[in-house]
């Protein structure tokens, strides 16, 4: 028996306070200092009781669409500590929990955001916790989704990083290092990075690094120059396969190639053959990192105070099963495989904590006001919500329940649920309510209220867009992912936010479609800090037209 569709409703609520937990949250990101730790914890409970807390905690954090989200954090939250206090102590030395010793090659400003009495705490914190928590469940959600059918470890990898680019429209801001000329503001955390579907350089590489975590692969940020002699740059990330650093460059949008331009560049091929960073260059702009640069990479290992703590690695050891989620980071440990990779002696001096993660932890606590009005900016919309009606009217069936579409298609994309009246793009073409719908909910608002409003409206109806056409393209239905992009994204609001994405990723759709040149005078169209590797993929097809050779895979 088919299930009827859902229908929008005639009445348009408007949600606009911080209900999505840690969203709108600033300082959400970790706590100062935990409660302090019970002298004496519950009796232990049977497993199969902490296993169902714990169930219960992944249904909660999977299906978050489903639940408001303030009561949702508390189930989450009770959960949690009711399972750490009825768990016994994790048993043999391997299970043992040490503070990872490169937290201190951190600056003192970053140590002192999380105290070092906080990673050692077993006690789950209400919020920071929790909302990594949920962070990472996205990202083991999308892992599934994104891997395809990749056979093998770098495959993997490239699929994943292939999601990144496509799904984190390009930004300039935060910037990989803070300065004073350009101090950023969208100081997100992952989970905002995700939602928002926008990131800079710094994000990308972030969201990437995390991606690799959940799906079972080692990465680490590469870094030129040394902390010792001051000018340590942190470059791009590289996955770890096989005794090799796979370079990937998110600026660009690609995986930087390798000799020849085949395949993925490892560090030690880049360090030795000087065209292979020498081909990222154009015209007037040479590759800012040469073959001599990476001669003594430094390693910058992506490890947050949630990843360090013990509270998440006697966690993890839980986490099995249908519920598997990688929750903890040896960061010395994949440090010194990291060095086993790369060009240059192998000196542990060379390795420390990736500071941007710790950056936000900082940015926003010392500057609340201006990231928070960023992520409000950027995620208020998703606040919204609709009445939906669900069932059969006439056989008295129906009923009518509010759903926020926007928040609900990001979650449903982000587990793979895409299809049918539960899917995502369900959701996504209900986040694009008509004039007239708008107009009676505009109606039931004071009017200093309206404008505002009908401004949230109309970028809730640009994001499911082009998200929409987002979908079409990886689904390889060219031709609807040309129609959102070209006529319903960059015809309708040539200059929304969504603007440079659309351009790059309609040159996608171009290619998908054999309309090359198009896509060609799309990508030198590029304006975007992504604007260099369109660039080189113009570039590329040129070549790939004049001389009939197959044209590269969207």
């Amino acid at each position: 028996m088919m299930r009827p569709s859902p229908k929008i409703d005639s009445t348009i609520f408007i949600l606009l306070t911080a209900t999505l937990f840690g969203v709108l949250c600033v300082g959400c990101g970790g706590s100062a200092v935990p409660p302090k730790e019970s002298a004496q914890a519950i009796s232990t409970m049977p497993q199969e009781v902490r296993d169902t807390l714990l169930d219960g905690v992944m249904d909660v954090l999977g299906h978050l669409d489903n639940y408001e989200e303030a009561a949702a954090s508390s189930q989450v939250f009770d959960r949690l500590n009711q399972w750490s206090h009825g768990s016994p102590p994790l048993a043999g030395a391997a299970n043992e929990w040490r503070q990872d010793p490169l937290v201190q090659s951190l600056p003192e400003r970053f140590q002192s955001v999380i105290p070092a009495q906080s990673l050692g705490s077993s006690v789950f914190d209400a919020a920071g916790d929790v909302i990594s928590l949920r962070d990472q469940a996205w990202l083991a959600g999308i892992v599934e989704v994104a891997r395809g059918d990749a056979a093998d470890d770098l495959a993997v990898a490239i699929n994943l990083f292939r999601w990144t680019i496509r799904s984190l429209a390009i930004s300039s801001d935060p910037p990989m290092v803070a300065s004073a000329t350009t101090p950023g503001s969208r100081w997100f955390l992952p989970g905002e990075i995700l939602l928002a579907g926008r990131a800079s350089p710094a994000q990308r590489a972030w969201i990437f690094l995390e991606l690799l975590r959940q799906a079972g692969l080692n990465g680490v940020m590469l870094a030129t120059g040394t902390a010792a002699q001051d000018n340590l740059r942190p470059w791009i990330p590289a996955v770890l396969v096989g005794g090799e650093a796979y370079l990937f460059e998110p600026s660009y949008g690609m995986p930087i190639p390798g000799t020849g331009g085949k395949g993925v560049a490892t560090a030690r091929v880049a360090a030795s053959d000087p065209a292979v960073l020498a081909r990222l260059s154009v015209a007037d702009r040479p590759y800012p990192v040469g073959a001599a640069d990476i001669a003594g990479l430094s390693v910058l290992v992506s490890a947050d105070p949630a990843s360090l703590s013990r509270r998440m690695h006697r966690l993890e050891a839980q986490m099995v099963g249908s519920r598997a989620i990688d929750l903890s980071v040896d960061a010395s440990g994949l440090g010194a495989q990291a060095l086993q990779s790369l060009p240059g002696e192998n000196d542990s001096k060379r390795v420390q904590l990736w500071s941007f993660p710790w950056e936000v932890l900082a940015k926003r606590r010392e500057e609340a006001a201006a990231v928070d009005a960023a992520i409000r900016r950027e995620l208020a919309v998703m606040t919204i919500a609709l009445a939906q009606t669900v069932g059969d009217a006439q056989q008295r069936q129906a009923a009518r329940r509010i759903l926020r579409p926007l928040y609900a298609a990001r979650l449903r994309e982000f587990r793979g649920d895409v299809a049918g009246p539960d899917g995502a793009k369900a959701a996504y073409l209900m986040a694009r309510p008509s004039k007239s719908q708008i107009a009676m909910a505009l109606k039931q608002l004071p009017p200093q209220q309206a404008d505002p409003v009908e401004r949230l409206y109309e970028q809730m109806k640009q994001d499911a867009t082009y998200w929409l056409g987002m979908e079409m393209l990886a689904e390889g239905e060219y031709e609807s992912a040309i129609d959102y992009l070209d006529r319903m994204t960059l015809q309708a609001v040539p200059d929304g936010i969504w603007t440079d994405a659309a351009r790059i990723n309609l040159a996608q759709a171009l290619i998908g479609k054999g309309h090359t040149q198009q896509a060609i005078v799309c990508l030198r169209a590029d304006p975007s800090p992504q604007r260099f590797g369109s660039r080189l993929l113009a570039d590329q097809l040129e070549q790939s037209l004049s001389e009939k050779n197959p044209l590269p895979s969207p």
